[in-house]
C-alpha cells in the first residue's frame, strides 16, 4: 500500500507510459503535501507553578504549523504556543494544578 492508501486492485497491466504518468502524478501530489508531520497526546504532571510544557515533536526542524488542544478537564486556558526545531512549547495563562499525569495535551506539528 502506498502513502496515499492506494494499492493494486486490478488485473490490468499498465503500459510503461501509463506507469510513468501515474508515478509523475503521485510525485506531484507528494510535492503539494506536508514534508513532515508529528502528533499525538503528551502527558505531563502539573506542580502548581509551571506554566510552560514542552512537547518533543521529533521533526528535526521548526514546524510551519503547530496545533495544540487540551485533553484534560479543568486545565487553565492556553496563552500561546511557540515552536522550535525540538519543541512545541505550550504556555498556559496560569499554572495547572499539582497532580500526577493531570496535564494532557493533543498536538499536531506540520513542516510544509
Amino acid at each position: 500500500m502506498s502513502r496515499w492508501g492506494l494499492f493494486y486492485k486490478a488485473l490490468e497491466i499498465l503500459e510503461p507510459e501509463e506507469w510513468n504518468r501515474l508515478i509523475d502524478a503521485l510525485n506531484e501530489l507528494d510535492s503539494r503535501c506536508p514534508v513532515k508531520f508529528a502528533g499525538g497526546m503528551e502527558v505531563f504532571s502539573g506542580d502548581g507553578s509551571t506554566v510552560m510544557f514542552g512537547i518533543v515533536h521529533g521533526l528535526g526542524v521548526a514546524p510551519t504549523l503547530a496545533i495544540v488542544q487540551k485533553a484534560s478537564p479543568n486545565l487553565p486556558d492556553v496563552d500561546y504556543v511557540e515552536v522550535d526545531s525540538t519543541y512545541v512549547k505550550v504556555y498556559f495563562k496560569s499554572p495547572p494544578p499539582s497532580g500526577t499525569g493531570n496535564v494532557k495535551l493533543f498536538y499536531l506539528a506540520v513542516k510544509l
